[in-house]
């Protein structure tokens, strides 16, 4: 190979690199990767084979984008391995539940729900309230908690505390 062959090549390769780049640094607030972290969680007896749960987090969008809520999940790990799913109650039972369940507390932060906003460039506070098919005294021996927010374009965030 030549000289001038290989110095012409190393340029292509140099232009069509610093190319790419750029069009990575143009983009990058197009890719939806949200945080989040689980600030408080309280629980209240229900029945003698029920347990109500609030759970307090804050969610922030760093993207350009704004994330619609499209499912959230919860569960309840336990030091023996197992993990119980927690059925989320609706934003109209919420203020009831915070009413019948005294030791709750009062109800610090907006309910999150499915198809909820969050703009570009926030961070918010929001709360799930949830009903675990375990007894209280079980519940309170967890491991720990976790919610998964998912968008409705497929990205996520876990949250575990």
């Amino acid at each position: 190979m030549s000289k001038p062959f290989l110095i012409t090549f190393g340029a292509a390769v140099v232009v069509i690199a610093v190319l790419v780049w750029v069009g990575f640094a143009n983009t990058k607030g197009n890719h939806l990767v949200p945080t989040g972290s689980i600030g408080k969680v309280r629980t209240a007896k229900a029945s003698d084979e029920g347990t109500f749960m609030v759970i307090d987090f804050n969610v922030k969008n760093d993207s350009d984008v704004d994330m619609v809520v499209h499912s959230i999940e919860t569960s309840v790990d336990f030091p023996d391995g197992s993990t119980a799913p927690g059925s989320a109650a609706s934003s109209t039972d919420i203020p009831m539940a915070f009413r019948n369940y005294t030791l709750l507390g009062e109800q610090y932060n907006p309910v999150l729900k499915d198809r909820d906003i969050i703009p570009a460039h926030q961070q918010v506070d929001r709360m799930v309230g949830i009903s675990i098919d375990l007894p209280f005294d079980k519940v309170e021996t967890r491991k720990n908690v976790k919610v998964r927010i998912e968008d409705v374009t497929g990205p996520a965030v876990e949250m575990i505390k």
